[in-house]
């Protein structure tokens, strides 16, 4: 993210896998690498945090679930928001990729609370 926030091309074509595809809570499509990447000229990422982490390592490959605070904008459409994320990694040739992400918005309420 933080990349993303310093549109640092070079360190996003690393991070990226060239099969990655994100799965989001803003559009009703598949977002593939190449589509995302062009998403970039368009996208400002003012500030980011992440919280509620939960990292699981199964050899060569990670899933990341966490919690993602953002406020951003696309064109002239505000971004900000909460997301709940989970992002795949595969480790090859020694470095970690993404290869997935999944984003969704948290519903108002727990899922133990009451109806």
């Amino acid at each position: 993210m933080d990349a993303w926030r310093r549109l640092d091309y070079p360190r996003l074509e690393e991070i990226l896998a060239p099969e990655f595809t994100l799965t989001s809570a803003r559009t009703n499509q598949l977002v593939e690498r190449d589509q995302w990447m062009r998403f970039l000229d368009q996208a400002r990422n003012e500030s980011f945090a992440y919280s509620d982490y939960r990292i699981d390592v199964f050899g060569d490959a990670a899933v990341v679930r966490s919690r993602m605070r953002q406020v951003a904008t696309l064109g002239d459409q505000r971004w900000d928001d909460t997301f709940l994320l989970t992002d795949i990694w595969i480790r090859r040739n020694g470095r970690w990729q993404v290869v997935a992400r999944h984003s969704s918005t948290p519903p108002s309420k727990a899922f133990t609370d009451p109806d």
